[in-house]
């Protein structure tokens, strides 16, 4: 992979690194998400230990809807190309990651409702 100055100029003229083996696009994932591994548990946690009340997880899950909303679209927008192009596994896998995608984002928007809290139900009625 070139460092980070050949990236930037490649980008510069339209032109982006791409990997020639599966194994090089695991060790590609696995370094992006091991390096920055430390600082998302740390920032998250510290996140959610501001949380006082159910209302306060609100902001965060309806941003987070809103950022599973658009990873949606794009898989659904390059699983499209994939399969005008003919490359019919990969359509298949971006089919199953939207399929998965769209699931999450149903269940996060349940999250984002429970956060509002329902009518007090006596001990009696339960």
């Amino acid at each position: 992979m070139p460092n980070a100055v050949s990236r930037f100029f490649m980008g510069l003229i339209g032109k982006t690194w791409a990997h020639d083996s599966a194994e090089g696009v695991r060790e590609a994932i696995a370094k992006k998400s091991f390096d920055t591994l430390e600082e998302k548990v740390r920032t998250h946690t510290q996140g959610a230990a501001r949380l006082t009340d159910s209302f306060a997880f609100q902001p965060g899950l309806v941003d987070l809807h809103e950022d599973l909303h658009d990873a949606w679209h794009y898989l659904v927008a390059i699983r499209s190309r994939a399969r005008e192009m003919g490359y019919g596994t990969l359509a298949e896998h971006l089919d199953a990651a939207a399929e998965t995608t769209a699931a999450t984002l149903a269940i996060v928007a349940t999250a984002a409702e429970a956060t509002v809290p329902g009518p007090e139900v006596p001990a009696a009625n339960r």
